[in-house]
């Protein structure tokens, strides 16, 4: 072989290793990317003396949590959450399963324009949607009310609910609820005993999409909430507004726990198929 025969076979051989070293940069350099923020954020809530040029603080401290609860009422915007989050799953299920049902096992009418009006709120800024929304709020007198707040929140939930159970209903077995029928189940008991069952994994994954859009909606939270609903991620918005970066960030930290907590849940627990399937539907 010659020399330069050689040079160009030497060359092809290094490529894949640079093609990989390049992958693994971009890749590493992405994850900080993504890490950073919560990295800072910790770091703001937990430290003290941080300022100028210094990658780290002088030290660590729980000031900024004793400063938290002495300026707002944590339990109380805590609670007002986790209740509003709780309220908008039970607006989204009880809106989201019988449309998925009916899109995913009747013949609809207009099946696609069905799928467009239930998207269209997640497919338009929310700010948008929020100034024609929060008009119809106070007429109603829906503002400053839990079911009020929900109701706007299941606005965006519902979406999720509908994509991932329509997905789900599909993927029923309908020899299995055929079955059912043919031993004498009725309609009832084909639905708890077999399909409820079979759909569990996709309920879960709606159920859990549902809290998070809930808990962690900020947009519509502003034109629907009062002194009395008030909720974390609001409250965090105000303290930066009020300049308690401090608190802000540990009002952070208390938000970011349960939308962890529930992203190992869904990793762990649900199938991947169940809560992607709903896409194929855009």
């Amino acid at each position: 072989m010659s020399a330069t025969g050689l040079r160009r076979s030497v060359g092809v051989a290094r490529m894949p290793g640079l093609g990989r070293l390049l992958g693994y940069t971009f890749l590493v350099a992405f994850l900080l990317y993504i890490v950073s923020p919560f990295a800072a954020i910790l770091m703001t809530a937990f430290g003290q003396g941080w300022f100028g040029g210094r990658l780290l603080p002088q030290s660590l401290t729980l000031r900024w949590f004793n400063l938290a609860t002495s300026v707002s009422h944590l339990p109380q915007e805590l609670f007002n959450s986790v209740l509003i989050a709780a309220l908008t799953v039970a607006i989204s299920l009880i809106i989201g399963i019988p449309t998925a049902w009916a899109i995913a096992r009747r013949r609809v009418p207009a099946r696609n324009l069905l799928l467009t009006l239930v998207l269209l709120p997640r497919s338009i800024p929310p700010i948008t949607f929020a100034l024609g929304m929060s008009r119809e709020f106070y007429a109603l007198n829906l503002v400053n009310t839990y079911a009020g707040v929900a109701l706007a929140h299941a606005v965006l939930a519902t979406p999720f609910v509908v994509l991932i159970m329509s997905a789900t209903f599909e993927s029923l077995d309908e020899r299995i609820l055929e079955a059912g029928r043919v031993c004498g189940a009725g309609w009832v008991r084909n639905t708890l005993h077999l399909a409820l069952p079979m759909a569990l994994p996709g309920l879960m994954a709606a159920i859990l999409f549902a809290l998070i859009t809930s808990f962690n909606e900020f947009t519509l939270t502003l034109v629907t909430y009062g002194p009395d609903t008030l909720t974390l991620t609001v409250k965090t918005y105000l303290s930066i507004g009020d300049g308690f970066q401090e608190v802000a960030s540990v009002i952070a930290v208390i938000l970011l726990l349960p939308s962890l907590l529930l992203l190992i849940l869904i990793q762990r627990q649900i199938r991947p198929e169940a809560i992607l399937g709903g896409l194929k539907e855009l």
